[in-house]
């Protein structure tokens, strides 16, 4: 994964990378903060459900990983990637296949 990164020059799909590594990071520190504290956090009145928020980010982590790789997928075959938002929230990547010359 790094690998592509340092290759890539689109800031869009550097976005994508961080983000991969942010969520993994994160999730990381939400399931073990949970699994070291997990009896005082069964006392509180509001348990804050690290494991349960480290499944949402490796979802989210898991979606931004695909999305990097596709986009570096696309780009060695020669084709045309762009990173784009659904919604403006939702990155996918675009891709434009270049008309084949014979």
């Amino acid at each position: 994964m790094y690998k592509y990164y340092i290759q890539t020059r689109d800031a869009a799909a550097k976005r994508l990378a961080k983000l991969y590594v942010a969520t993994i990071s994160l999730g990381t520190l939400f399931w073990l903060f949970d699994r070291i504290c997990c009896k005082k956090f069964s006392k509180w009145y509001f348990n804050p459900q690290g494991h349960a928020w480290w499944h949402v980010l490796m979802g989210f982590n898991s979606y931004f990983a695909n999305t990097f790789l596709m986009f570096c997928r696309a780009q060695q075959l020669g084709w045309e990637p762009k990173v784009v938002y659904l919604f403006g929230i939702f990155p996918y990547v675009k891709v434009h296949k270049p008309k084949k010359q014979e």
